[in-house]
């Protein structure tokens, strides 16, 4: 693989070509109109309004209960089976920086 790069790389440099442009590039760039971004501020609005009405249905419908349940029981399962209860709060501390992770991607 590492013979490839070099090969790849020796053609590279020996293949070079430079076009000369008169200062063009520049020109253009300078001339381009500075991008300010209009509707910045809507991804941020539009992703706390959505979070506000999520937590809103989910303490609705009783989502806090429903996990609140959830993880009794999966408590209640690992003291009646020995399983050790470290790996299940390292599994569910993996899974809660996994969304945060995506989250913030998105953002």
């Amino acid at each position: 693989m590492e013979d490839n790069d070099r090969l790849i790389e020796q053609f590279m440099k020996q293949s070079r070509q430079e076009i000369a442009d008169d200062g063009f590039t520049e020109r253009v760039m300078r001339e381009l109109p500075n991008r300010q971004a209009q509707y910045d501020w809507l991804p941020r609005v539009w992703n706390a309004v959505m979070i506000a009405i999520s937590l809103l249905l989910f303490f609705a419908f009783g989502g806090a209960g429903l996990v609140k349940n959830a993880l009794y029981q999966q408590i209640d399962m690992v003291l009646t089976q020995g399983i050790d209860l470290r790996v299940v709060f390292s599994l569910m501390c993996a899974c809660v920086f996994f969304i945060s992770y995506k989250t913030l991607q998105k953002a």
